[in-house]
């Protein structure tokens, strides 16, 4: 809605200053309408700038065109290479022309100013057509939204408590270790573990003491991983309450057993807050051919429950 919002804004404003340029008295006048709002606007050409308002002087930190123009001749100069905003290498050089052309006339751009230690800023570009070759464009300032899509992707990506993948962050990239084991063969498994007896600390320390022991657990885990030098082939997640789940990638079962047998006896020797000893149970699968994610969880699910059923803090590989 925010976004909408923000393109029908932009969309009036260019329809009131392409009317005022179609009608005006003088160059003098239109320019003086450009320089009173507050949006960057920039008329120009495939090719060259001719004019910037007094809000995207200020951006910049130039005090006039001219010197603005010395530094920047071509608006595709000031934009900051970014995967998911508007490249300059992807239209040609009548990049304008052709932009104007798309059905999507509102694009994403990266800027930065020095006036601000090169922080960087996302805005809309809404361009119109004035005349022949000659175009307005509007910049409106999304940073503010930009800077918040980042903060929900973050809160859906990462677990809030211990800042590690969330269960949605996981199913979201499991399907590409499937795809590269059916691609290319690069096998992995999983590791399904969780605390044994959790609901007696909640009930007998309190659910502070309890997700103490979370963020704790997950931190010795994490440490571990990096001793192994593994971190960067695994995928660490909370699957949901005091369970959890570790992709290795490039590892047969046989080896992910041995990991997860040291990280258990890691867990069951860390000192914990108010000296709780803690201990978890782990359940260990490798990824089949024709298998599902349904089939493998069911495995390594069935694994983790024979281990509690064996008496807990071990590892059952299946």
């Amino acid at each position: 809605m925010q976004e909408t919002h923000i393109a029908i804004v932009a969309i009036l404003i260019s329809i009131i200053i392409v009317m005022l340029y179609l009608f005006k008295k003088n160059q003098n006048s239109f320019k003086s309408f450009l320089d009173i709002q507050t949006n960057i606007l920039v008329l120009a050409t495939d090719t060259k700038i001719i004019y910037i308002n007094k809000a995207g002087l200020e951006f910049f930190g130039f005090k006039n065109t001219k010197e603005f123009i010395s530094q920047y001749n071509n608006i595709p100069n000031l934009f900051i290479e970014d995967d998911a905003c508007f490249s300059k290498y992807s239209v040609g050089k009548k990049w304008l022309t052709n932009l104007y052309n798309k059905k999507d006339k509102q694009i994403k751009v990266k800027l930065k100013t020095p006036l601000d230690n090169n922080l960087e800023y996302y805005f809309y570009i809404q361009i119109s057509k004035l005349k022949r070759n000659h175009y307005l464009l509007s910049f409106t300032n999304i940073t503010r939204l930009e800077s918040d899509k980042d903060i929900i992707r973050k809160l859906a990506d990462y677990d809030a408590l211990t800042n590690i993948y969330s269960r949605v962050k996981f199913n979201e990239m499991f399907p590409v270790y499937m795809e590269r084991y059916d691609r290319f063969n690069e096998t992995f498994s999983i590791i399904l573990f969780d605390i044994d007896h959790f609901k007696l600390i909640n009930d007998t320390q309190g659910h502070n003491i309890g997700d103490r022991v979370l963020i704790e657990l997950t931190s010795t885990v994490k440490q571990k991983l990096k001793e192994l030098k593994i971190r960067n082939t695994t995928l660490f997640s909370r699957w949901g309450g005091e369970e959890f789940v570790i992709l290795v990638q490039f590892r047969k079962k046989e080896e992910a057993g041995k990991m997860a047998n040291i990280i258990r006896k890691d867990i069951s020797e860390y000192p914990f807050i108010k000296a709780i000893r803690v201990t978890c149970s782990f359940g260990v699968t490798e990824v089949k051919s024709k298998d599902t994610q349904v089939d493998i969880f069911h495995r390594v699910d069935e694994a983790l429950y024979e281990a509690k059923e064996k008496g807990r803090n071990q590892v059952v590989i299946k």
